[in-house]
């Protein structure tokens, strides 16, 4: 997926983020997109390497505080309605970042939009 940014939603394509579990070791994830919601700004990532109790295809949700200019704190989310609210604005960004495009290989319609969607074949 290429980068893609509505008013409350920037989707990400290939941004890794290291954090570090409760034993300070290094964890990988791809950043899949940041979401205002209320204000405050929220992670969605995915670990690099598969990770116990989680699908292939699922992310976890973390709050993203500004410590200082150069430094982010991700703090896991607990509140439900809060994560629901979070990936539901994700899901509507990336429903109408498909609905961009749409051609046959990939679902994606390139007819005259100028987007680049990371698909690996040429554009009609």
């Amino acid at each position: 997926m290429a980068e893609h940014q509505d008013e409350n939603v920037e989707l990400i394509d290939e941004e890794v983020i290291t954090l570090y579990d409760d034993n300070n070791n290094a964890v990988d994830f791809n950043e899949v997109a940041v979401v205002e919601y209320e204000g405050e700004f929220y992670a969605l990532l995915q670990p690099v390497e598969p990770m116990e109790g989680l699908g292939e295809d699922e992310a976890i949700i973390f709050k993203v505080v500004q410590k200082d200019d150069e430094t982010d704190e991700f703090e896991p989310v607990t509140d439900e309605s809060v994560l629901d609210a979070v990936f539901n604005e994700y899901l509507k960004a990336e429903a109408e970042f498909m609905d961009e495009c749409d051609c046959d290989e990939c679902g994606h319609d390139h007819d005259g939009c100028g987007c680049d969607c990371g698909c690996e074949h040429e554009h009609k």
